[in-house]
């Protein structure tokens, strides 16, 4: 029975241990990109760990444990503070990297529009040339649009035939 005791008390040493080395606290940080080619300067979003904040984690999950310690008498019950620390860890990952993949997706959209060496300005340039070669045209305003539907309308009318 001491035996076993021995043995559970070693394995949950063992995940506490774990579980303060994989706590920590993440952030999303902003990085200045200067893109002199596009006239661009845009903040891009990087997941960064953050030291202070994972600093005051442990203090805390420390000053839990030393104080369950006394109160709880099953290693079990040491097992509960680490685990929380451990999913404020995970919670801090993934609503941060959320905001990392939306923030980029943001400057790569600001990027793509502006550069005109961008993939998608080389689509659309591609696909103009291709309707303008096939004997289309292209319209690039709301005064363009108009003219093009007045131009049809008089096309139409009965007196143009």
């Amino acid at each position: 029975m001491k035996n076993e005791k021995w043995k559970i008390t070693i394995k949950i040493s063992i995940l506490i241990l774990l579980s303060f080395l994989t706590v920590g606290c993440f952030s999303p940080a902003i990085v200045t990109e200067r893109l002199p080619e596009c006239q661009l300067m845009t903040k891009e979003l990087k997941l960064v760990f953050s030291e202070e904040q994972t600093q005051a984690l442990v203090a805390g999950a420390l000053e839990t444990m030393l104080n369950s310690a006394e109160h709880c008498n099953s290693p079990e019950c040491l097992l509960i503070a680490p685990l929380g620390f451990f999913a404020i860890s995970v919670t801090s990952m993934i609503v941060s990297g959320s905001i990392v993949v939306v923030g980029n997706s943001i400057h790569w959209i600001e990027k793509e529009g502006r550069c005109k060496n961008s993939t998608t300005r080389t689509i659309v340039n591609n696909l103009v040339d291709s309707v303008k070669f096939i004997g289309g045209q292209t319209i690039q305003s709301t005064n363009d649009l108009i003219g093009w539907f007045k131009q049809q309308l008089i096309m139409d009318s009965p007196t143009y035939h």
